[in-house]
């Protein structure tokens, strides 16, 4: 049995550990809000290429350009133009022909998914293998979330991807401040683990918000994991994430979290009456050859 200096000591332990999870927030949280923070830049070029699609005037040698000025994701945009998934009758062996090739808003993705991924990179271990969790359950979603808006009406399958990959980017502030000045939690997976997932969304929140991202980005961030979301009268993109995030937790056998797919305002909106109530969408299914393909594309391990 506890003795009474004892159970203090736990509750104080216990109250201690709270104090810190909840104070790592408080921070980012307000120095995200407040432009104070040292957040992640969203790759420069990233940001160029996204420039380069908002401009009228320039084209695919211009984004090629741009591109082959990094020699790893240059050759990426080609072995990705080379894909089962751009079944063509010669080999793309340039960048500005892959580009022609995927077209410019899935090579965007592309380059987003590249730029991205170099950013979930620590030094520790333990922050290391989280941010490697938070990636890969991103592209998972982001490859599902792109083969559901195909069945959709009135979303576009870039935009879904895109939104499925930066849904979960807040918890990059947030390892970055543990890395930074919780060095004691940054050897607690557990602890990194809760702080992450109770935090992320509110912090991507406002990190989309600073890099600049419209308003349907910043919705999908703000509704991760809102399963009973109703949103809008019609299907949105922050629906198909919702039903694209459920199927990625259902691959990972993370049932007890999830409600009834058939109960979720997001399912019944769905235009394609082939949603099974326990298991998968029969898209899905149809498409598993495509959703290999695209999860290969964004770098990371098949999703069957």
């Amino acid at each position: 049995m506890e003795t009474g200096n004892g159970a203090r000591l736990l509750a104080k332990k216990i109250l201690n550990k709270r104090r810190s999870e909840e104070g790592i927030y408080h921070q980012v949280y307000k120095k995200v809000v407040s432009h104070e923070a040292r957040l992640p830049s969203l790759p420069d070029v990233a940001q160029k290429v996204r420039h380069a699609i908002a401009s009228d005037g320039v084209g695919i040698k211009e984004m090629a350009r741009i591109i082959q000025a990094d020699p790893a994701l240059a050759a990426r945009i080609i072995r990705s133009a080379n894909s089962p998934l751009y079944r063509s009758t010669r080999p793309f062996n340039n960048v500005a022909d892959a580009v022609k090739r995927m077209g410019t808003q899935m090579t965007r993705n592309l380059v987003y998914s590249h730029s991205l991924a170099t950013l979930f990179s620590f030094r520790q271990p333990v922050l290391r293998a989280v941010a490697n969790e938070v990636w890969q359950d991103s592209v998972q979603t982001a490859a599902i979330a792109s083969v559901l808006a195909n069945y959709s009406q009135g979303i576009s399958a870039d935009k879904a991807l895109l939104a499925a990959l930066l849904q979960d980017i807040g918890a990059l502030p947030l390892l970055v401040e543990i890395s930074d000045n919780f060095p004691d939690m940054a050897k607690d997976p557990e602890a990194v683990r809760k702080v992450v997932e109770a935090y992320k969304s509110k912090v991507g929140f406002h990190l989309l918000k600073v890099w600049g991202f419209d308003d349907d980005f910043i919705e999908v961030a703000r509704a991760r994991d809102e399963w009973m979301r109703l949103g809008n009268e019609k299907l949105d993109v922050a629906d198909v994430i919702l039903l694209a995030r459920w199927h990625t937790y259902i691959a990972k056998r993370q049932l007890s979290r999830l409600p009834r797919v058939i109960d979720m305002p997001a399912y019944q909106k769905f235009p394609v009456n082939t949603l099974s109530p326990e298991q998968s969408l029969q898209v899905l299914e149809f498409a598993s050859e495509q959703l290999g393909e695209i999860t290969r594309m964004l770098g990371a391990p098949d999703l069957h």
